[in-house]
C-alpha cells in the first residue's frame, strides 16, 4: 500500500512561508498552498487505503474519491465511478490545474482584495445617493419648487422592510433598491424641475444599473458590475444643484486604476503526457474494478504531482493580482472622500 500516498517532492520548507498579506491593518498568512494541498491530498489518500484495507468496497471507495477529487456527489455517478475517473486522468493540464485551483482556493487571495476593494466602492456609493436625496431636498427647499422631497430614513426603513420579506438577504439594501427587483419600488423621488439635462440621463442609468452583491466564488464578475454604478451622472446631479459639494476627482482615480483593476491572462499550461491501464482493464470482477479505481486515483494524484511547478506559477499569478488590487485599495481609502465646504 505505500505506493499509494507516496508525499516526495511535497514536504513543506521554510522558503514556503512569504511576507503577510496585509488588508486593512488584517494579516493573511501566504504559504505555498498547492505543494501543502496537493501533499495532504496523498496523505487522505494513503490513510483511507490503510484504515480500510480489509473492508474496502465500491461505496467507501466511491465516497473518498468525491472527497479528495472534489466531485459534486451525485448517487447515479456511484455506477459510473471507472468512467469518471477514466475522463478525470484523461483531462488536459490545464484542466487538472482548474478542477484544483477551485478545490485549493488558489485564488483567495485575489477574492480577499477584490472583496476590500468591493466594500470600499459600495460604502462610497452608498454615500453619493444619500448625499443625492440631501442635496437635492436643500434644492428643492432652496428654490421653492413643488415636488416631494424624500425622507432618507423612511426610504431605508421600507427598503429594510422589503429586503426581508422578499428574503433579498442583500449586502446593500441602499444600492439594490436603486433598481429593484419587481414588485418592488424604489420610492426615491428625483424629479427636479430646471434640471432635466442632468436628471433624466440620472435616471436612465439608474435603470440600467443593477446590484450585483458579492460573492467570492466570481468576485471579478462582481466587482466587475458593481463599477457600473452610475456615478457620474450622480456627480453632475450633485453638483449642479450644490457646486460646495467637493466629490472626488473620478476621472483622475479611474485613470489610476486602469492598469491595476485588468486582470492579466492565466499563464498557458502546456499538457504532459501520461499512462494508460492495461491488463487491469479486462477484470470485470469487484475487485477487479476496486484495483482499476486505485490504479485511476494513484495515476491522477501523480499526474498532478507532476504540475506542480505550474500549480506554483499559478498561484504566484494570484498573489501577484491580489497586491496590485490592494493597491486600488488603497487609492480609494485616500481618494473616496466627500466634503463639503459648509462642514
Amino acid at each position: 500500500m505505500e505506493q499509494y500516498g507516496v508525499t516526495g517532492g511535497l514536504e513543506p520548507n521554510s522558503e514556503d512561508r512569504r511576507e503577510p498579506f496585509i488588508i486593512d491593518g488584517t494579516e493573511y498568512i501566504l504559504t505555498d498552498k498547492f505543494k501543502t494541498m496537493l501533499r495532504d491530498s496523498f496523505i487522505d489518500w494513503g490513510s483511507f487505503l490503510q484504515v480500510y484495507n480489509d473492508t474496502l468496497d465500491s461505496n467507501n471507495m466511491f465516497n473518498q474519491i468525491v472527497k479528495l477529487l472534489n466531485i459534486k456527489e451525485n448517487e447515479n455517478l456511484r455506477e459510473m465511478m471507472i468512467p469518471l475517473l477514466k475522463k478525470i486522468h484523461g483531462l488536459p493540464a490545464q484542466a487538472h490545474l482548474t478542477c484544483m485551483m477551485k478545490q485549493f482556493m488558489l485564488y483567495e487571495p485575489v477574492s480577499i482584495a477584490i472583496q476590500a476593494v468591493f466594500s470600499d466602492l459600495k460604502y462610497h456609493y452608498e454615500a453619493v445617493v444619500h448625499m443625492f436625496v440631501d442635496v437635492r431636498n436643500a434644492y428643492i427647499k432652496k428654490n421653492k419648487l413643488r415636488v416631494k422631497a424624500n425622507d432618507w430614513d423612511k426610504l431605508v426603513e421600507y427598503w429594510s422592510v422589503a429586503n426581508d420579506q422578499h428574503d433579498f438577504d442583500s449586502s446593500s439594501i441602499i444600492l439594490l433598491m436603486l433598481n429593484p427587483p419587481k414588485k418592488v419600488k424604489h420610492k426615491i423621488h428625483t424629479k427636479t424641475p430646471g434640471l432635466d439635462s442632468i436628471i433624466t440621463p440620472l435616471n436612465k442609468a439608474i435603470k440600467k444599473f443593477q446590484y450585483p452583491g458579492f460573492c467570492p466564488k466570481v468576485p471579478h464578475t462582481r466587482l466587475t458590475k458593481l463599477l457600473k454604478f452610475p456615478i457620474n451622472e450622480f456627480a453632475a446631479a450633485i453638483n449642479k444643484m450644490d457646486p460646495s459639494i467637493k466629490l472626488p476627482d473620478y476621472k483622475t482615480i479611474e485613470k489610476s486604476i486602469t492598469g491595476l483593476l485588468t486582470l492579466e491572462k492565466l499563464p498557458d499550461i502546456p499538457d504532459k503526457p501520461r499512462t494508460a491501464p492495461k491488463s487491469m482493464t479486462s477484470d470485470t470482477s469487484s475487485d477487479g474494478k476496486l484495483n482499476l479505481a486505485k490504479w485511476y486515483v494513484n495515476s491522477i494524484l501523480e499526474y498532478r504531482k507532476g504540475l506542480l511547478q505550474e500549480g506554483h506559477q499559478l498561484e504566484e499569478h494570484y498573489i501577484t493580482m491580489a497586491k496590485k488590487l490592494n493597491l486600488v485599495h488603497d487609492i480609494f481609502k485616500k481618494e473616496l472622500t466627500l466634503i463639503s465646504e459648509s462642514e
